[in-house]
């Protein structure tokens, strides 16, 4: 792009050099293109053809193709490069309004691309960063199930631990009711020995 506003820029200096001799070449030779456009408007209103048409015509093409200036208007640089173009389609201002066109939407389909471009580079931007923030809810969502893995690993162990302790302790019951049994048999025979 910034090639296409350097030939912008050197042809509107070649321009400046090469011209056919007019108020509104003098003006547009010091660079008040407000008031070469006003001059090369008040030529075409005069004039329907001739050299000056065409320079003016080329000439109001260049200011109109300024996007850092306030007369910078495409549609109306095209109009003035095409109606140059139709009226004297073989003479020098001619291909070099076919140059400036080419230029000219070289540069707004290159202008078009960067927006694009932009918008797509801010969607991927908020995309992004709605993936970060997610990421690191995600993260604050694991640290607290983690911690709470944790808090329920000690549980199992505590429950497990009393599990294992009430098993000793069945175990030692089991063993004294089989010895309780055992005596209260031993009593039981000994009283039906017994029959006093």
């Amino acid at each position: 792009m910034m090639q296409t506003c350097a030939g912008l820029a050197c042809l509107l200096a070649l321009s400046g050099c090469a011209l056919v001799k007019s108020h509104g070449n003098r003006l547009f030779a010091d660079r008040d293109f407000a008031g070469a456009r006003d001059a090369y408007l008040e030529l075409l209103e005069r004039r329907d053809g001739g050299r000056r048409v065409e320079n003016a015509l080329y000439h109001l093409g260049l200011i109109y193709l300024q996007p850092e200036r306030d007369l910078y208007d495409p549609k109306a640089a095209e109009a003035v490069l095409v109606r140059l173009s139709y009226i004297r389609p073989r003479s020098e201002y001619a291909a070099k309004a076919a140059l400036l066109l080419a230029l000219h939407l070289e540069t707004s389909r290159l202008r078009e691309d960067a927006r694009a471009q932009n918008l797509l580079r801010r969607e991927v931007e908020r995309e992004l960063a709605s993936l970060r923030e997610e990421a690191t809810q995600t993260e604050a969502r694991s640290e607290d199930q983690s911690k709470k893995v944790d808090q329920l690993g000690g549980r199992i162990g505590r429950l497990q631990s009393q599990i294992v302790k009430l098993r000793e302790e069945l175990a030692a019951t089991e063993e004294e009711l089989v010895a309780r049994e055992q005596e209260l048999e031993r009593l039981k025979r000994i009283d039906l020995e017994d029959p006093e």
